[in-house]
């Protein structure tokens, strides 16, 4: 933190140094632009300056500064569009001499108080309270396989003293040690010791509800029962020390001016981020390529390139379009900054600004950005990252390690009997097994490594700046301690291993061979024995001669495909091959059928229909490759199953990526033919039956699609289509639903001569449910709104609603109004809705009130009727909660959506005013509703 101050002010005395010739150049250059010496594009430059200081002086604590810049701004802004104007030319002397006069002045910078670094702890201490060693040992064993520190305690007096020097991150204690109540006491004593209360994890033997309410009351924040599965322990103990494999957020920042840049990098790397400036917007492009940023931080005004140039420049480049771009200027005037926006911004911040709020905006939109990337790029069992995204990781960092000539190591893991383990404990149980290797990486992993889910029970690991002895080191030891870890299924406990293969990227490599090295290295592990890694080198490629072995034929089991026997196409040029799978398939009651070449293949293959292909790699007229691709290409969707000799087994690995199912190593082992069977057959199986059901599922989704859009028309229908006559008044409204039917509504009608009832509500939810409860809350209200007031009328739509909304377990947010067109006066009751103020003529924004709670929430408070005075030129407005996704910081004030609207329009333009909005951010997330009720300026009346 003292690095980051002392670079903070070595800043700000830098910024401090160039003011008093930042000062004096731009009073140099008025002085010619008013003598007629200088060029127009002085007048540009010196607007440009005072632009720059008026949003930089408060950031370094010169308030003066910006205040002086920001109004020399303004003028020159005026005289650009007004003209010659000798009053204005006078403002701006004097406010030149001013700013002159300050930088000369020695003016004392106001405190900036930095933002604390975050600290955080991958090694979380775990405190086990037990009355006997023997258990506490056991758990600390699985829990030390994770990373955790434990310490085991069977005395109150030890752990006392032990938390008074150093306290733990979470106490796991059993319940027995808690049943004196003086450790009860003591243990809570203790919990209170540093600035938030330990957490509290508690194991027993009792799964009662009784058992789990004593729990609570005596401060667990977590209850396990016996035998304690090591999988969920670890799961409570990362979420209650919120661990987290997290990189830093990586942030690029452009801005022309190089103090400034830095002193906003300051601010973020004393955050915990990582901060990257570019001065030259030019080569930006590049830059982001290798940085990969999270968000880019761009100045708006640069010499070279504004900055709503360059955001459009980077979202020419589809695979920069998720890269949030927020905008950093002085700029107020609304319409420029939302022009900015069009042009491919995401955020606009306005100069000058404190640290907090620049790393609190930063903050909220890099997490809301991995968020929606996480659920594009990750596996939703892992966390890791999908198949897809891993290669394109890889394809990345191949290109870093040949450019930089630095090394690069993968690993290509599998799971040891992962399919025994389902059939035997359930899927439920290898989904465990996968999260727990997939935690172990990450936790166990640098940041910088890359771990990601190739298929079922593979994973990869690419390590940059690591050569292969050390990766595999590395992955060995977290093989060791993953074998030790006791895994639970019910009553039954097992173990689980897995097998590697490390490969090293050389020099003249690609990332072919280098996945080809490791998925062999890979094979070799498992051929001798799993539960081991094996480091790829060339020796690994040789050629293997042919071997000779006698076959139990017996041990082939037919496998049957929707109640028929299997065809199996075996296309192979060596003849003895094809007639010794002949007699062995044959034997156990497959259908086989042979091909000799591959032409002939592509012939049989459309006769016959099979189920699976073994075809061979390499034949003389067609080698296997291609007739993959023929087959591939017009559909075929049997099992295609490459046989190669070790030599070959590269051809194979690169088959697979191109749409083979499998490969079999020559000399054919049967053990080996019996799984790659069974595997691709069921794999056939299952793929034909999910196009079956996909094909259903099409079929009906089409015909909700037919219903979903009939019910949208029927409830757009069921909104009022007309405007009423109101004399003095002008009503406007329009519901977007986030899908195509939604829970928010609007109703007007008369009960009466000279009466407006305006009803305004949002069913909790989205989509058909919250449509149905809106069709029943808007036919309610209908029905109950007469010429009575509206708490009148409230009273019975309670009534009326109450047992529905809570048989649906479903509240309402409401507004319930009714205008007297003579008197101008507006009585309401709002029930939990709150999005509501009355803009005055002038711009005056007044809240209103009183508020209650939505209906359907029970409550003793009762409901109060609200009153408020119309005028010409107000307006009422009402919207709904979808426009606060769209506009976060209507969520602290909504009052600023006043600021978009202006006494001369009526209700139709202020509501389309306010839908513009949305429609810059794109696809609306809740259903939005915007209601406008304006009082007529007198000049039109």
């Amino acid at each position: 933190m003292q690095d980051f101050s002392a670079r903070f002010e070595e800043l700000r005395h830098n910024y401090s140094a160039q003011l008093a010739e930042k000062a004096a150049q731009m009073l140099d250059a008025w002085q010619r632009i008013e003598a007629g010496t200088t060029t127009p594009a002085a007048f540009d430059e010196l607007q440009r300056i005072a632009h720059n200081l008026a949003g930089t002086g408060s950031t370094f604590g010169f308030p003066e500064v910006s205040n002086t810049a920001n109004a020399l701004d303004a003028v020159l802004n005026q005289l650009r569009h007004d003209g010659q104007d000798e009053s204005l030319a006078a403002e701006v002397r004097y406010l030149l001499h001013t700013l002159h006069q300050i930088s000369l002045g020695g003016v004392i910078p106001e405190p900036i108080e930095l933002p604390t670094t975050p600290t955080f702890s991958l090694n979380s201490s775990i405190y086990l309270l037990f009355n006997t060693n023997e258990e506490a040992e056991s758990i600390a064993a699985q829990v030390t396989n994770f990373g955790y520190e434990t310490h085991i305690f069977t005395d109150i007096d030890a752990l006392s003293l032990r938390m008074h020097t150093t306290p733990p991150d979470v106490l796991v204690a059993d319940m027995s040690f808690l049943e004196r109540p003086e450790r009860r006491v003591a243990i809570d004593r203790l919990r209170r010791l540093g600035h938030t209360r330990i957490p509290l994890m508690i194991i027993s033997w009792r799964s009662d509800f009784a058992a789990r309410l004593h729990a609570v009351r005596v401060g667990g924040n977590a209850y396990l029962v016996r035998p304690v599965d090591t999988d969920t322990l670890i799961d409570h103990l990362d979420e209650i020390t919120e661990r987290q494999r997290a990189e830093p957020y990586r942030v690029l920042i452009v801005d022309d001016s190089r103090i400034l840049a830095e002193t906003y990098a300051t601010f973020l790397n004393a955050a915990g981020m990582q901060a990257t400036i570019i001065t030259d917007a030019t080569v930006v492009l590049s830059v982001i390529i290798d940085l990969q940023p999270d968000l880019i931080l761009m100045d708006m005004y640069m010499p070279a390139c504004e900055g709503r140039e360059l955001a459009a420049v980077i979202r020419q480049q589809p695979a920069l379009n998720s890269i949030p771009i927020v905008f950093l200027s002085a700029e107020m005037d609304r319409r420029t900054q939302l022009n900015a926006l069009e042009e491919g911004g995401d955020d606009f911040l306005t100069k000058p600004i404190n640290p907090d709020h620049l790393i609190a905006a930063v903050t909220i939109r890099i997490r809301r950005a991995r968020i929606i990337r996480s659920q594009m790029l990750r596996d939703s069992l892992t966390g890791l990252f999908n198949h897809s995204v891993t290669e394109d990781l890889l394809v990345r960092e191949v290109a870093r390690a040949q450019r930089k000539k630095r090394q690069l190591s993968i690993v290509m893991i599998d799971i040891d009997h992962l399919k025994e383990i389902n059939e035997t404990y359930g899927h439920a149980a290898g989904d465990r097994v996968l999260k727990s290797l997939a935690r172990m990486f990450q936790q166990r992993l640098r940041i910088s490594d890359l771990i990601g889910r190739y298929g079922g029970d593979e994973f990869v690991v690419i390590m940059p700046d690591t050569d292969g002895p050390v990766a595999l080191r590395v992955i060995d030891s977290i093989r060791e301690r993953f074998a030790l870890i006791q895994h639970r299924s019910g009553a039954s406990e097992f173990t689980v291993t897995f097998s590697g293969g490390v490969a090293t990227l050389q020099a003249s490599g690609d990332i072919a061979t280098l996945n080809e090295s490791a998925d062999i290295a890979l094979y070799q592990a498992k051929h001798h024995g799993r539960n081991q890694l094996v480091l790829a080198t060339h020796t690994l490629f040789r050629e293997n001669t042919v071997q000779h072995e006698v076959i139990d034929v017996s041990a082939i089991e037919p496998i049957m495909i929707h109640g028929a026997q299997a065809r199996i196409l075996v296309v192979d040029d060596d003849e003895h091959v094809r007639l010794l799978l002949n007699h062995w398939l044959s034997a156990a009651n497959y259908d086989v059928h042979l091909a000799a070449l591959g032409e002939e293949a592509l012939t049989i293959e459309p006769q016959i229909n099979p189920d699976l292909i073994l075809l061979d790699v390499l034949m003389p007229d067609l080698d296997g490759l291609e007739v993959l691709d023929a087959l591939r290409s017009r559909g075929c969707d049997a099992a295609i199953v490459l046989t190669t000799a070790f030599g070959s087994e590269r051809i194979a690995v690169t088959a697979m990526r191109r749409g083979a199912d499998d490969y079999l190593r020559k000399p054919i082992v049967v053990d080996e033919l019996q799984t790659v069977l069974e595997r691709n057959l069921e794999r056939v199986r299952l793929r034909r039956q999910n196009s079956a059901l996909q094909r259903q599922l099409e079929e009906q989704r089409k015909q909700l699609e037919v219903e979903l859009a009939r019910a949208a028309r029927v409830q757009a229908d069921l909104l009022p289509r007309q405007m009423p006559r109101l004399p003095g008044f002008t009503l406007a409204a329009r519901c977007i639903p986030a899908r195509q039917v939604g829970g928010d509504f609007y109703d007007w009608h008369s009960p009466g001569p000279g009466l407006l009832n305006l009803t305004f509500g949002d069913v909790m939810g989205k989509g058909m449910p919250a449509a149905l409860l809106m069709t029943t809350v808007r036919a309610v209200m209908r029905s109950v709104g007469r010429q009575t007031p509206p708490l009148v009328n409230l009273r019975y739509a309670l009534t009326a609603l109450d047992a529905d909304l809570n048989h649906a377990r479903a509240f309402v947010t409401m507004f319930h109004a009714q205008l007297d067109l003579v008197s101008r006066r507006l009585t309401f009751i709002d029930a939990g809705h709150g999005l509501c103020f009355v803009r005055r003529a002038g711009g005056r924004v007044d809240s209103l009130g009183p508020r209650g709670v939505p209906i359907g929430v029970p409550s003793r408070e009762p409901y109060a009727q609200g009153e408020v005075q119309f005028y010409p030129g107000d307006a009422l407005i009402l919207f709904s909660d979808g426009l606060l996704d769209t506009w976060p910081a209507l969520a602290d004030n909504h009052l600023i959506l006043a600021d978009l609207l202006s006494d001369d329009i009526e209700a139709q333009a202020m509501v389309e005013r306010i839908l513009a909005l949305p429609a810059l951010v794109g696809s609306v997330i809740d259903d939005l509703t915007v209601v406008v009720l304006a009082c007529t300026p007198e000049e039109q009346n």
